[in-house]
C-alpha cells in the first residue's frame, strides 16, 4: 500500500526551523564537519551526496534536508511518499511502526547506503545496496542527484519480518 503523506503543521514547522536558508544550512553543515566553505555555491554533488548519505547514518533529518533539491522526493513503498517539506514525518512513521516491538533508541533508525553498485560516482542516478541493522531492514535504493544536490531517492525492500512489520501495521 503507497501512500502520499502532506506533513502535519507541527512537523512542517519544525522542518522550517531546522532550514530557514538552505544555502546557509548547508554551508554551517559543512563548516561543522570541518570542512571550510566560503562561498555556499561553491558545494559540488558530490559533497552534497556524501552530507545526504551521512544524514542517512546518522539519522538526522536536518542534515538529510540540507543535502537536498527544492524538488526532492523520498519513495519508500511501505512507508509512503515524502516531500522535501514533509520528510521529517518518514521518521516520525518509522518510529511508531517499530515501537510496538518494544524499546528503540534513536541509533537504530540509522540506514547505512553501499556503494554506488554501478561503479564510481556519476551525476545522475546511482544505486546504493541499503540496511538498517537496527530495525531489521535491507534492500536497494536508487539515488538521483543533481547539480544542487539530491532530487530523489526510491527504496525497495527485501522482504523479511521487518518489512512485513511495515506492511502490516495492525499486527502485534
Amino acid at each position: 500500500m503507497r501512500a502520499r503523506v502532506d506533513a502535519p503543521p507541527m512537523a512542517t514547522g519544525r522542518m522550517g526551523l531546522w532550514s530557514r536558508d538552505v544555502q546557509a544550512d548547508r554551508a554551517t553543515a559543512l563548516d561543522t564537519a570541518g570542512s571550510q566553505v566560503t562561498e555556499p555555491d561553491s558545494i559540488t554533488w558530490s559533497r552534497l551526496l556524501d552530507w545526504y548519505l551521512e544524514g542517512w547514518a546518522e539519522a538526522n533529518p536536518a542534515k538529510i534536508f540540507a543535502a537536498t533539491a527544492h524538488g526532492y522526493r523520498f519513495d519508500d513503498p511501505l512507508v509512503g511518499t515524502f516531500s522535501r517539506w514533509s520528510f521529517p514525518v518518514y521518521f516520525e512513521h518509522l518510529r511508531g511502526k517499530f515501537a510496538r516491538a518494544g524499546a528503540i533508541a534513536a541509533r537504530d533508525f540509522a540506514f547505512f547506503n553501499h556503494g554506488p553498485m554501478d561503479g564510481p560516482r556519476r551525476r545522475g542516478r546511482l544505486r546504493f545496496f541499503r540496511e538498517a541493522p537496527g530495525l531489521g531492514l535491507a534492500g536497494i535504493t536508487v539515488i538521483k542527484v543533481g547539480e544542487r544536490g539530491v532530487i530523489a531517492e526510491s527504496v525497495a525492500y527485501d522482504l523479511n519480518l521487518a518489512a512485513d512489520a511495515l506492511r502490516n501495521p495492525s499486527r502485534p
